[in-house]
């Protein structure tokens, strides 16, 4: 198999032997940002399968040069080859970048059916197809892939009833042989039965994470693949893989990539700072105008810096986080802010000891609280939702203010410590 987006050109197409495939639900549903497209790379990469199914919405809007832009990162990023849904978003030009919406895959094991309702519902030359090929191609394992789900007892977001009745009627004496119904569209995951058939929706690839229902598996739901492959009686079965641990770091093995990467996270973060503190300069001084548009700025660098932030690697499980975060608090508590403070005493420079006295008294409370949510983390529990304020005099941090009447570390007065919204 070739390496990359496979355009489909023959509704009918025999594939070799292989051992599993991934499927990957609407990468691009919010958009080719980095952030997202690092979930996506990850979706590519996690698992030495054999090929890759992309169950539609590639893209989130049809402007051509995204077409352009989601296959020259495919290509890149994956080693093997990837087949594509057409989904409800990806529809005005898939069919010149990606090929047929009605097609099969097939070997001596397994018929893969891709069939088209990305407008809600199965026109006829799609219901033509799937008569005409699903028993001329019958085999022990048919999975049908179609990109907006039936209606289940989970699923919201689906194709009508009676749609679902046009297509039931073609499949139903298939019912043994078909191993999976496999839709995307839903951000989500779940699984159920129909008619007796197992439902598998999975748009966990990339795109914001939506929690429909109480039914939803909150912990499934986050980013993930679907793994389909072979138990010992050649039958397809499928594993859940969260994405969550997996990182993509073919590129940072380039250390020039690395650098440039980590000094662009390093000089957006200082730039979203910076504009902020332009902004409320601004603001003091009677220019609305022009905070407004540092604070447009801002905005737009910590954007920047979180992009970078997703292709660094450095987004990682709730227990690695709080983790991190604890090791760096500690680090500036015993090592940083004490060598810093040691030094501007020894020369009398005591502006640059407020300022470092002031962040070592906010990061001896920032320890306390991240240790304290770890604690509560690894029994599997949250932390209680309390009111926690700032002082924007020096930077300290209450997680409660009910006696407070000046800040303890400065002395500034109630009216400076403002409500962590």
């Amino acid at each position: 198999m070739s390496k990359g987006i496979v355009k489909v050109t023959k509704e009918i197409n025999q594939i070799p032997d292989f051992s599993s495939i991934s499927l990957i639900g609407d990468p691009g549903c919010d958009g080719l940002g980095a952030s997202t497209m690092s979930v996506f790379a990850k979706a590519l990469t996690c698992q030495k399968t054999d090929f890759s199914i992309v169950l539609g919405d590639i893209v989130h809007r049809s402007i051509p040069s995204l077409y352009t832009s989601v296959t020259d990162f495919v290509n890149s990023v994956s080693k093997n080859s990837v087949y594509v849904l057409c989904g409800n978003h990806d529809t005005i030009h898939y069919d010149e970048h990606f090929g047929l919406r009605n097609y099969l895959l097939y070997n001596d094991k397994v018929l893969f059916l891709f069939l088209d309702n990305s407008k809600k519902k199965f026109e006829e030359n799609t219901l033509s197809f799937i008569k005409s090929n699903i028993s001329k191609f019958k085999r022990k394992n048919i999975v049908i892939f179609f990109h907006i789900p039936p209606p289940s007892a989970i699923g919201e977001n689906t194709i009508k009833q009676e749609e679902w009745e046009k297509m039931k009627e073609l499949i139903l004496p298939f019912r043994e042989n078909i191993r999976y119904i496999i839709c995307g569209h839903v951000h989500s995951y779940y699984e159920d039965k129909i008619e007796g058939m197992n439902l598998i929706v999975s748009g966990g690839g990339g795109a914001k994470i939506e929690f429909l229902n109480p039914k939803i598996d909150k912990q499934k739901a986050h980013h993930h693949i679907v793994k389909l492959f072979f138990n010992n009686d050649d039958l397809l079965i499928h594993e859940h893989i969260p994405l969550e641990s997996y990182k993509y770091t073919e590129e940072l093995k380039d250390k020039n990539t690395l650098s440039y990467l980590e000094n662009a996270f390093a000089n957006e973060s200082k730039a979203h700072i910076k504009y902020m503190l332009f902004a409320g300069e601004a603001e003091e001084k009677g220019f609305p105008g022009i905070a407004k548009l540092f604070r447009a700025l801002s905005d737009s660098e910590y954007y920047h810096a979180k992009n970078h932030c997703y292709v660094l690697g450095k987004m990682d499980t709730i227990v690695n986080n709080l983790s991190s975060a604890r090791d760096g608090e500690l680090f500036e508590i015993d090592v940083m802010y004490k060598e810093y403070i040691d030094y501007c005493r020894k020369k009398n420079q005591g502006l640059s000891t407020c300022t470092f006295s002031d962040s070592l008294e906010a990061e001896k409370v920032h320890y306390k609280l991240i240790s304290e949510a770890l604690n509560s983390y690894s029994k599997g529990k949250d932390v209680e939702i309390v009111s926690y304020h700032t002082c924007t005099s020096c930077g300290y941090t209450f997680s409660s203010i009910s006696s407070q009447v000046n800040c303890p570390v400065c002395g500034a007065p109630f009216d400076r410590i403002k409500e962590v919204k």
